[in-house]
């Protein structure tokens, strides 16, 4: 890669993403998919509003209704711990009068101590709302296409995506095929056997420098043997440490796409390292579910892996990436001075 074409890519990871304004209902309802990741269903989003601006969103599988008092007292608790001066609540599901329970029962408990400014019921194609005036919404609801929306184009336009679904987001981190597992391991046990200096101190950090910088430059060098190698590497606690301290807001793109691409081609045996430093890359770009789906399968293939369990407790405190960045500054710092020198 030429030097310009190295500037221009550094240029644009460092142009901030557009800000997208959200007023209207319908207009909540386009962003929602592209702020979460995926299109909702049988889900409940809170969206959590601070200065004017989506601060947070969290959505949860929807819950009965007689776990309304939970929900409203989990949904309280992390507006109190960001401060957000507003809410709006979103349920999606094909069963409408249990839906509506659950809303009215959500609007009663945080009414009382927070503002609402939106409670929506999607379904069956259409939305309604539980704040309106009688005569805003139509008794049989409003049609609404969220993937026509000129919301929808803007926040594409902005570089956000959304998957079909959450099942689809968790299956493109489930690793590969069982088919291909046979001849990954083997390729990876070739592999191991060629890195003669992976426990030299300098030799091990410099390859994994080397792969790093050029698989984040160059999309064409993720193969299948690059992306063993990066996962054999990362399996050393330190370096994968190493690896971590080199995200940060203004590469976590890049980080997602060279993670993603690792964890899609390395066995389970491997997967852990990788599944963590996609989930931390995820995590600082602002892509809350794709963090979740890696602690779920985290969960499954390793629960007692620290930084897996670290990254569980981010997910379910909802904890900013701004918090853990000040907090591991001076880590972070003196992993990323190793790996230069």
């Amino acid at each position: 890669m030429t030097a310009s074409k190295k500037s221009a890519r550094r240029r644009r990871r460092q142009e901030p993403r557009r800000r997208l304004k959200v007023g209207q209902p319908d207009e909540l309802l386009a962003i929602i998919p592209y702020v979460v990741g995926f299109h909702p269903d049988e889900s409940i989003v809170a969206v959590f509003i601070k200065s004017g601006r989506i601060w947070l969103t969290a959505r949860m599988d929807l819950p009965p209704e007689s776990a309304a008092d939970e929900l409203a007292e989990h949904i309280d608790y992390l507006a109190k711990r960001h401060g957000t001066e507003a809410l709006a609540i979103v349920a999606y599901s094909a069963a409408t009068l249990p839906t509506h329970r659950l809303l009215t029962g959500l609007m009663d408990r945080l009414g009382k101590h927070h503002k609402l400014t939106d409670v929506l019921y999607v379904g069956h194609g259409r939305w309604w709302s539980l704040t309106c005036a009688e005569d805003c919404c139509p008794l049989s609801g409003t049609p609404f296409d969220p993937g026509s929306h000129p919301v929808s184009a803007a926040a594409v336009f902005a570089g956000l995506g959304a998957r079909a679904s959450r099942q689809e987001l968790a299956a493109s981190i489930s690793g590969p095929p069982e088919a291909e597992l046979p001849r990954l391991r083997a390729l990876a046990d070739i592999l191991l056997a060629e890195l003669e200096d992976f426990d030299n101190h300098s030799a091990a950090p410099r390859r994994l420098a080397r792969l790093m910088d050029s698989a984040t430059s160059d999309r064409g060098v993720l193969d299948e043997r690059t992306c063993l190698l990066l996962g054999l590497l990362v399996s050393d606690v330190h370096m994968r440490d190493l690896a971590w301290a080199q995200i940060s807001p203004t590469n976590a793109e890049e980080h997602v796409r060279l993670w993603g691409a690792v964890v899609a081609h390395v066995p389970p045996t491997l997967a852990a390292a990788p599944l963590c430093l996609l989930g931390m890359a995820a995590w600082v770009e602002g892509s809350g579910a794709l963090l979740n789906c890696c602690c779920e399968r985290l969960t499954l293939l390793d629960p007692s892996y620290s930084m897996g369990r670290l990254l569980c407790e981010i997910s379910a405190q909802a904890i900013p990436p701004s918090l853990w960045r000040q907090m591991g500054e001076e880590m972070q710092a003196g992993l990323r001075a190793e790996l230069a020198s």
